[in-house]
């Protein structure tokens, strides 16, 4: 490899040298998701910006309590909800929660089809449209299952982000064919002209990249992405020539934007259990990545029987250089009691400025890319807030 194809590669691994233990808890953004006594908590927790000061959150499995003042084992259990949060420093904002049903029979915001279920992932909001991808999932009784399983992907569009998710109507698009436990989705981020979208293989965890043009991914015409075919084949249409991007990427993650102007960061949840935050940048989306390093490891996971898992960051948000969720969860008969678990907490990260590249390097060489209201109404639609 050239010297000039290293120096932006040369200038993330610096970075990293620098990045250590820089996450602290944000106790005065936890309570944005305890403001509500009827949403009782939820894990997933991603992000989307739809504008104008308005943050979309989906949230997995949720518990809405159908009376004030009820605990999570009187209260109905959902597969996902959704809330609308205003303002874009969580300290200071408001935020209303949304499923769908009666008031007396609460249920999941998106529904999915028989047997199976929706847990939300990424999406992206492309002008006057809002892109949202989910996993399909299953019940599985095999002896190693967690109870459950992927079954495929879905995306949806909805076509009046501006208006309160009670009046949304969820469009079901039709998709690439993907082989295999794929999950569409996970992380989506604008580039230029492209949408890209990282493909979580949801068994080694290795994650792939696809695009769509900005036009046709905002018209949702989706079947037919490029996918990344590795640096001799680059951008191609086959499937079956693309390559990983990044290994083990995680269960759950994001990309985004480095916040200092320089390449994108991936934020997860590094490990099973007693998990660590970690991050790890690369110069583009393609790659190459960093190793992992660890910025913060959540108190959950030095308590008894940890279960902490789902970290992403949420490059929308003010008041960090960058914000990050993770989500601690435990057995059943703890998560119907202990109130402390459950609920998405908040880490602000500090990300020390880039080493630069040393002087002796080639002058010549480019530069590196640069309040809450209360759940008492019911739409017409039969969404409402919860």
């Amino acid at each position: 490899m050239s010297l000039r194809a290293l120096v932006p590669t040369l200038a993330v691994v610096l970075s990293l040298i620098a990045l250590g233990q820089t996450g602290t808890p944000w106790p005065e953004a936890d309570r944005l998701f305890r403001s509500d006594p009827r949403w009782l908590g939820g894990d997933a927790a991603f992000s989307v910006d739809l504008g104008s000061g308005r943050l979309l959150w989906q949230f997995g499995d949720s518990f809405i309590a159908e009376k004030p003042n009820s605990t999570r084992r009187q209260a109905a259990f959902i597969r996902n909800s959704v809330a609308i949060q205003t303002g874009y420093d969580p300290s200071r904002a408001g935020i209303r929660f949304y499923c769908s049903g009666r008031l007396s029979k609460p249920a999941d915001f998106v529904r999915g089809r028989g047997a199976n279920w929706y847990w939300p992932m990424h999406g992206i909001r492309l002008g006057n449209r809002l892109l949202l991808f989910f996993m399909r999932m299953a019940s599985d009784s095999s002896k190693a299952s967690l109870g459950f399983q992927s079954v495929g992907w879905d995306a949806f569009m909805i076509d009046n982000p501006n208006a309160e998710p009670a009046d949304w109507n969820p469009r079901k698009l039709d998709g690439p064919e993907t082989r295999g436990k794929m999950l569409v989705g996970m992380s989506v981020i604008r580039d230029g002209e492209f949408v890209y979208a990282f493909d979580l293989d949801n068994v080694t965890f290795d994650a792939y990249l696809l695009r769509w043009p900005v036009r046709e991914a905002a018209a949702g015409r989706l079947t037919a992405p490029q996918w990344w075919c590795g640096s001799d084949e680059s951008w191609t249409s086959n499937p079956a020539h693309r390559q990983v991007v990044m290994p083990d990427a995680g269960s759950e993650f994001s990309v985004q934007r480095d916040p200092r102007g320089a390449g994108f960061i991936e934020v997860k949840s590094a490990g099973f259990g007693a998990t660590d935050i970690a991050i790890r940048q690369s110069p583009r989306l393609e790659g190459p990545w960093s190793k992992p390093r660890t910025i913060y490891r959540p108190p959950e996971s030095d308590g008894q029987n940890p279960f902490v898992y789902g970290a992403k960051s949420h490059p929308e948000l003010d008041g960090a250089d960058l914000i990050v969720t993770y989500t601690a969860n435990g057995s059943d008969e703890r998560l119907a009691t202990d109130m402390s678990i459950y609920f998405p907490r908040f880490v602000k990260v500090r990300i020390p400025q880039p080493t630069p590249v040393p002087a002796a390097a080639p002058t010549h060489l480019p530069a590196l890319a640069p309040a809450p209201a209360s759940c008492d109404s019911i739409s017409p639609v039969g969404r409402r807030s919860c």
